[in-house]
């Protein structure tokens, strides 16, 4: 006879997705439990005929005394309200795909790794470079070699350049991604240093990396393929703020949050904002970066058009950074007089003015991107700035 017990949580945390799939019906533990009974008859699984046992199996899971229940119960718990055993209880261990049993998802991580090089330095790279397409504005691609992705480095005549670097992941776990993350970003950043360097022939260091991710495929169904998203926009939820990201323990305490995380379906901050269409796609952006998931790959946005976004963003985010480091430096800013405030003015409206044949999907992506990244300020910043130093103010 099953008991219906697995694994057991140190603390008990309630399973709010079965409770409200259970609600949701009209049913009582009571009721859920006799459809559980009909289920094993149905099936020919041994359910005990002893009602009140069965109440206290769905009371264990629904209070989260039992994390997942038995091998029996889980099929019964799935038959009942038609769902994957991932959308019910969240666990990562479901044998799907990988070599160690756990279940994977795929995504295409895109990170963008922005440097101020100066005029004469992009020059140098436009020599090696030919006109990039599909682009918002003007600029030049160069492809760059990287031993685990493709990359390119796109550059502006107004001084900026932009390292694109793409690897495709298969992983188990968020917690995987975020500790992966975490340790790939100054190896990345010390990478693209090299390659800018060795265009240019001068120092170079970048400061920093914006992510997007692209999730392929997803292990997730429902809400917690939701709330995957969600922690895909902002992987740096699952870590603790002091931990190694290169150890063993810290993928691990990740996965735990992981788990708690996708049950619980709770995952909000400030600064996330929701940019997919129902039945389209799944889509968030936040400060630390953007999420997305084609739901209907011939109705979604193209990846393209993401990344076109990300590097204009990315490239103006940079431009408006360094006038606003000569301002702080107590200086009226010096930029070359055809890329002054007239320029920016022009390129505010480029990014925030919806075009005519423009569709809602792009619109939201695009305001969603802006709000996230805080770019309009740092242009209006720089803008008036600008426009003081011209004014002799």
């Amino acid at each position: 006879m099953s008991t219906g017990l697995s694994r057991v949580p140190a603390q008990a945390r309630r399973n709010l997705v079965a409770i409200e799939m259970r609600t949701k019906k009209g049913w009582s533990q009571r009721r859920l439990a006799k459809e559980f009974q009909d289920i094993g008859a149905r099936l020919e699984l041994p359910v005990s005929r002893d009602i009140s046992a069965v109440v206290k199996q769905i009371s264990r899971v629904e209070r989260g005394t039992t994390e997942t229940p038995d091998a029996m119960y889980l099929r019964l718990w799935c038959e009942a309200f038609q769902v994957d055993a991932s959308e019910l209880f969240g666990h990562l261990d479901a044998p799907v795909l990988s070599a160690d049993g756990r279940a994977t998802y795929a995504v295409i991580s895109h990170k963008f790794i922005p440097a101020y090089l100066g005029r004469e330095s992009t020059q140098k790279v436009r020599d090696q470079a030919t006109p990039a397409t599909e682009q918002w504005v003007d600029c030049w691609q160069a492809g760059l070699p990287h031993p685990a992705g493709s990359a390119s480095v796109y550059v502006w005549p107004f001084g900026v350049g932009v390292v694109h670097l793409v690897e495709e992941l298969e992983l188990p776990s968020l917690g995987e991604l975020a500790a992966w993350r975490a340790q790939s970003y100054p190896v990345a950043r010390s990478w693209a240093d090299r390659q800018l360097q060795a265009l240019t022939g001068t120092y170079v260091e970048t400061e920093y990396v914006l992510s997007t991710y692209w999730l392929s495929r997803a292990k997730w169904t429902g809400v917690q393929l939701d709330t995957a998203v969600r922690l895909l926009a902002m992987p740096s939820m699952l870590l603790d703020r002091n931990q190694s990201s290169d150890t063993v323990e810290t993928v691990c305490a990740a996965e735990q949050v992981e788990r708690q995380l996708l049950r619980d379906n709770n995952v909000e901050r400030a600064d996330l904002l929701p940019f997919g269409t129902r039945g389209v796609s799944i889509a968030y952006a936040s400060w630390s970066g953007v999420a997305y998931h084609p739901v209907s790959s011939r109705r979604s946005l193209d990846m393209t058009e993401l990344v076109s976004c990300e590097l204009l963003t990315q490239a103006i985010w940079c431009y408006t950074y360094e006038i606003q480091r000569q301002v702080e430096a107590g200086r009226d800013p010096v930029v070359p007089a055809e890329y002054s405030w007239r320029f920016l003015r022009a390129i505010r409206s480029r990014l925030t003015a919806p075009r005519p044949l423009e569709s809602g999907q792009h619109n939201s992506m695009r305001d969603a991107v802006l709000l996230t990244s805080q770019l309009s300020p740092k242009l209006d910043a720089a803008i008036d700035a600008l426009r003081e130093s011209e004014a002799g103010g």
